[in-house]
């Protein structure tokens, strides 16, 4: 965590001189997954995202952070990082639409190219993306969408789901409800309840349960940073 800290006060200075320089988030969260087997981990990551804007075509660049620090089991605690970059293009004021490509470490790691829109229109936001793998040899696709309405200043509902399928070594999927709320104008606390399905595939048997993730949010600052997307590879 510390590392993300320091990412965030070293390009701080770089990115607010910039003139095309949009915005930047740092999302901080701590995450408890359990299932019916009587597993669980909890684990902690964080975000930092800045993008730029010159005219209606921008380009995003994100770093994620992780690490487990507890689990019912006897297991290797992770560490994980990921890397991802944004092409976008604003077709309207509401409408953002981008092309992402990642690269994490989780298992035998994973590349992943994406398509994507951002709507942010009066108190709703909604974000999508679609993506599939590099490599043929690991089949992996995932679809995922998050929304959020805001009720007055500082409350906001929030919903989601993540699907993302590996073909023959099963499917990992959740959905959400959660609330956000604002506690200045840069910072928001906010948490979100996910219910999961593990399909282990031919090897694994399957896990159902729930995920808790806590978070706080800070902007950086800029125009209109807002419109930045906010992926996040472990969910």
């Amino acid at each position: 965590m510390s590392r993300l800290l320091t990412a965030v006060l070293a390009l701080s200075p770089v990115m607010a001189s910039a003139q095309a320089y949009e915005g930047a988030v740092v999302d901080l969260r701590y995450r408890h997954y359990e299932d019916n087997s009587g597993y669980d981990v909890n684990s902690i990551g964080g975000t930092l995202d800045a993008s730029w804007m010159f005219g209606r075509i921008g380009v995003q660049a994100g770093l994620f952070l992780g690490k487990d620090i507890d689990s019912s089991d006897d297991i290797d605690l992770q560490h994980t990082s990921a890397l991802a970059v944004h092409l976008t293009t604003d077709v309207s004021d509401s409408l953002r639409l981008g092309a992402m490509v990642s690269a994490d470490d989780i298992a035998d790691g994973i590349q992943v190219y994406a398509a994507e829109a951002l709507y942010l229109g009066g108190p709703i936001r909604v974000e999508a993306r679609l993506g599939d793998t590099f490599d043929n040899s690991a089949p992996y696709t995932l679809f995922e969408v998050m929304g959020s309405y805001a009720i007055g200043n500082a409350l906001t509902a929030r919903a989601g789901m993540h699907y993302a399928d590996f073909d023959a070594a099963g499917h990992y999927g959740t959905l959400s409800l959660g609330a956000g709320y604002k506690i200045s104008d840069q910072t928001e606390v906010y948490a979100d309840l996910k219910r999961h399905k593990n399909d282990g595939g031919a090897l694994y048997s399957d896990a159902r349960g729930s995920v808790i993730s806590l978070g706080v949010r800070f902007d950086l600052g800029g125009s209109t940073s807002d419109k930045t997307f906010s992926y996040m590879p472990l969910n």
